[in-house]
């Protein structure tokens, strides 16, 4: 008797685990997210972007800025900022393929912001005062496999919140 309850028991725990499978125990699944509408969302909120102030980043200079980032071949990738200016904007949105990309791509755009503020040793890329201000303001936004690297002089926290109120 002692051997068919036990086995009936079991049986119950087993089917109560497979009724449960994927009823959010596990991991979040991750939202589709088109960056071209974030993006177009933080100009609305830049008004002064418009009219060609912000650009590509021509694929020269792509490697130059970012270095490594295009080869992780991202699923969207968006690299934005005004070719001459003195104000520090500059805008990278990006959905890498897996989790581990994520990992390089969040070392990438980092390094891009320790590199333009320097430190006691090294003067930084951004070389004004202001700029390096601005810089240490940046910011690498992350949910999931998507990235942000925002560097905006006027709206960097509006910018982080469009970026994650997109993933809500």
């Amino acid at each position: 008797m002692k051997k068919w309850m036990t086995l009936i028991l079991t049986l119950f725990a087993l089917t109560g685990l497979t009724a449960c499978g994927n009823s959010g125990g596990g991991a979040p699944e991750e939202k589709d997210v088109d960056l071209s509408a974030v993006y177009t969302s933080m100009e609305e909120v830049c008004d002064w972007w418009t009219d060609g102030y912000m650009e590509d980043v021509p694929e020269e200079m792509l490697e130059l800025y970012y270095p490594g980032l295009a080869g992780l071949e991202p699923e969207q990738l968006i690299a934005r900022t005004p070719l001459m200016s003195a104000a520090v904007n500059e805008v990278v949105l990006v959905e890498c393929k897996s989790e581990e990309d994520a990992d390089k791509a969040q070392e990438i755009l980092q390094g891009r912001i320790d590199y333009q503020v320097g430190d006691d040793t090294n003067p930084g890329g951004a070389w004004y005062p202001e700029s390096i201000e601005s810089w240490k303001a940046a910011s690498v936004q992350r949910q999931g496999n998507y990235l942000a690297l925002l560097a905006v002089t006027d709206a960097q926290t509006q910018l982080e919140d469009i970026f994650n109120q997109a993933f809500a």
